[in-house]
């Protein structure tokens, strides 16, 4: 039990919400929004920045087949989200290369 009203869990309808359903882009919890594990290992929302990121980073590996592409693929990204962002995307592509490598 919560000793402040503040430090309770946020519900939904009365049930403890599960922060990783909570849609990336509104805050909410769709009635669609599940946990999916991811091809990795880590359990994620579907509506989550961690799934978002890892789909966009296999369709990156999928699509873009030279490093050279790949590369200006980051580039857009930077310039349109910014570095942090490309660091982020980069990673995440390293990790799906590594785990596509060792699924062989």
């Amino acid at each position: 039990m919560a000793d402040h009203p503040n430090d309770a869990p946020e519900t939904d309808g009365g049930a403890v919400v599960d922060e990783r359903l909570r849609c990336r882009a509104c805050g909410q919890v769709h009635e669609q929004a599940r946990i999916v594990k991811l091809p990795d290992g880590r359990e994620v929302g579907n509506y989550s920045e961690e799934s978002r990121r890892w789909h966009e980073a296999a369709w990156v590996l999928k699509r873009y087949r030279s490093k050279r592409t790949r590369i200006e693929y980051l580039s857009a990204v930077e310039e349109k989200r910014g570095l942090q962002a490309r660091n982020e995307l980069r990673e995440e592509m390293l990790r799906v290369w590594n785990w596509k490598k060792g699924a062989k």
